[in-house]
């Protein structure tokens, strides 16, 4: 608790000064386009091939296939739950979005090394990596307002890319010169300070007097920090699989930070670059990472003691 409330409040602090800057006129709203270019292209492609840059065990194989069948069960469960939701109810691609994709990654990492040790954050970078497939692709698709990706769009995309070469040197243990670590290392550790810089930006350009009242920003942190992860541990029980193997909890109990956690803040990222409703995506972001100080350990507490 005390890690996760250092965390946030952190990131908070620098949505406050993107905040500020953008009201005391140091900075224009339009400006955060370019850095969210920036970070869509270069930044987080570096930080997912750094976070693979792990050394392989027979431990390791034997969790990577049950983390990645845990991600992609629960992204198909959550992209069928997401698609019977828009069509029986007005929610925007936007919604849809903040509802399925978390911030699993500089979020839950340090969450992860700090709860369980340095050497189970690969499984949540097995999280992370499936769900950066699924983002590039239907999240794309759910932000942009096109119809459909090409394969060719997929396969040219540099974060599917960066997965690709990511999972190719771990599988090989190809370990990058400690000089390009270092960089992508740097690289990485700007995603969460500039996320949230341009959250704070977006959200100057609108009256924040009516955030707090917003029935619909409410709904979706409410779906995103609650419902959504109670459905997953629903699943989990349903299957059977950990009363069958008791041992493997833990990596359930991982994945489900990332489940648990607030929407990802490369919506905002999206919205900005693809001229969607980036105020609605920041509400909800910030909204919820306050929330979620209570929600998190509120949820993988209920779903050790269900699964227990």
């Amino acid at each position: 608790m005390p890690l996760l409330f250092s965390q946030l409040s952190s990131l908070l602090l620098i949505a406050i000064i993107g905040y500020a800057a953008v009201k005391k006129g140091i900075m224009k709203a339009s400006e955060c386009k370019p850095i969210s270019t920036l970070l869509i292209y270069v930044i987080i492609p570096s930080s997912i091939i750094k976070a693979l840059q792990l050394p392989l065990s027979e431990e390791k194989v034997h969790g990577f296939g049950i983390a990645v069948i845990f991600a992609i069960a629960v992204h198909l469960f959550w992209l069928v739950l997401t698609t019977f939701l828009g069509k029986a109810t007005s929610l925007d691609g936007t919604a849809r979005a903040s509802l399925m994709y978390t911030n699993s990654g500089n979020l839950i990492f340090p969450l992860v090394a700090s709860v369980f040790g340095e050497e189970y954050v690969f499984y949540a970078c097995m999280y992370n990596a499936v769900q950066q497939f699924f983002i590039w692709t239907h999240g794309m698709v759910l932000m942009s307002g096109e119809r459909r990706v090409t394969l060719r769009q997929v396969l040219l995309n540099i974060n599917i890319l960066s997965v690709a070469i990511g999972m190719t040197l771990f599988f090989f243990q190809i370990i990058l010169p400690p000089i390009i670590q270092n960089t992508m290392g740097m690289l990485a550790s700007m995603i969460g300070p500039l996320s949230m810089l341009v959250t704070g930006m977006v959200m100057a350009e609108k009256d924040l007097s009516g955030l707090f009242h917003s029935a619909k920003v409410w709904l979706i942190c409410i779906g995103r920090l609650f419902l959504f992860p109670f459905f997953v541990t629903l699943l989990v029980l349903a299957t059977g699989f950990l009363k069958a193997h008791p041992e493997e909890l833990f990596l359930f109990q991982i994945g489900m930070l990332a489940v648990c956690a607030p929407p990802a803040t490369l919506l905002t990222q999206f919205a900005v670059m693809f001229r969607k409703d980036a105020f609605l995506a920041g509400s909800v972001n910030l909204i919820s990472m306050v929330l979620c100080v209570i929600t998190m350990p509120l949820m993988i507490a209920l779903f050790t003691y269900l699964a227990g």
